[in-house]
Parts: C-alpha cells; sequence; structure tokens
C-alpha cells in the first residue's frame, strides 16, 4: 500500500461532491432536484438527503420501500419486518435493519414502541417491536430553521 493512501478511506466515496456518514445529511448542489423556491418537498426527495441515490443506491431504495410501507400501514411490527425480503425485494432485510432504521431513528423520523406478550407457555415472555412515524424530526427542522432565522436577523442588524 502506498504511503499516502490510508486504509481507511473510500476512494469512491472521495470522488463525489457530498460526505456520506452515519450522521450527515447530504445536500447537493443539483439545483433542477432541490429547488430553493420550492416551498414543500414531499417525502421522497427528503429520503434522498438521508440516502443520496448517488452514494448508497440499495439504502435509498429500501428506505423508501420501508417508509412507503409505513405510510400506507401507520406502524410496522415485528413480524411484519422480519418478512422484509418478501414486500420490499431481494435481500435488503439485513441492510434494513442494520443501517436504514438505525438512522431514521436517530434522525427521529421513526420510533421504536414494544408491545409486551406472554406465549402460551406461560413461561415463554418477551417484547414486539412497533415502528411508527415519530415527530421529533419535525421539532428539530423547526429549532433550526429558527435558529438560523435568529442568526440572519442577527447579523443583517
Amino acid at each position: 500500500m502506498p504511503e499516502d493512501q490510508h486504509p481507511f478511506v473510500d476512494e469512491e466515496a472521495r470522488k463525489s461532491t457530498t460526505i456520506v456518514t452515519k450522521h450527515s445529511i447530504a445536500i447537493p448542489e443539483e439545483e433542477q432536484k432541490y429547488r430553493k423556491s420550492e416551498r414543500a418537498w414531499n417525502w421522497e426527495k427528503i429520503v434522498d438527503l438521508f440516502f443520496p441515490h448517488e452514494q448508497s443506491p440499495k439504502r435509498n431504495k429500501y428506505a423508501k420501500i420501508f417508509l412507503r410501507e409505513l405510510k400506507k400501514e401507520g406502524e410496522i411490527g415485528s413480524k411484519k419486518l422480519n418478512s422484509f425480503d418478501e414486500w420490499g425485494h431481494e435481500k435488503g432485510k439485513s441492510n434494513l435493519k442494520n443501517n436504514i432504521l438505525p438512522k431514521l431513528r436517530r434522525l427521529g423520523i421513526i420510533k421504536y414502541d414494544y408491545t409486551e406478550y406472554r406465549g402460551r407457555n406461560e413461561g415463554k415472555k418477551g417484547r414486539r417491536k412497533i415502528i411508527k412515524p415519530a415527530k421529533s424530526f419535525t421539532s428539530i427542522l423547526d429549532s433550526m430553521a429558527n435558529g438560523w432565522v435568529a442568526f440572519e436577523s442577527a447579523a443583517l442588524d
């Protein structure tokens, strides 16, 4: 390995103009796709910020499939989540569970609720995960926008 090449650097990611990490939001400079004058974006454009198609096409696809189903159903339980390969195409369940859902949860887009259950054999008990839309992402964006408006007004005075 050459001296100037670091073992953890992804050369493909370095060629892109956006930085993608598990905590990032990538706002590309593509004017046609993200018009600054547009009043409201649809949810699919917002997903493109978290999982840019250019950087991670499979995560983008699986996140949209998952969120489309969540929008339709209102909530998704463990049983349905475990059958993601059947309704979500291909072999995306591990990508969904290990990468997409944790990021959506960190961003405040989804939340986990748990219900406890007891099986027929009274000794068997556990918790089932239920995924629901969360409202904290909206609050975070409102706070960010209000903070920036305050910054702009202070800078202009």
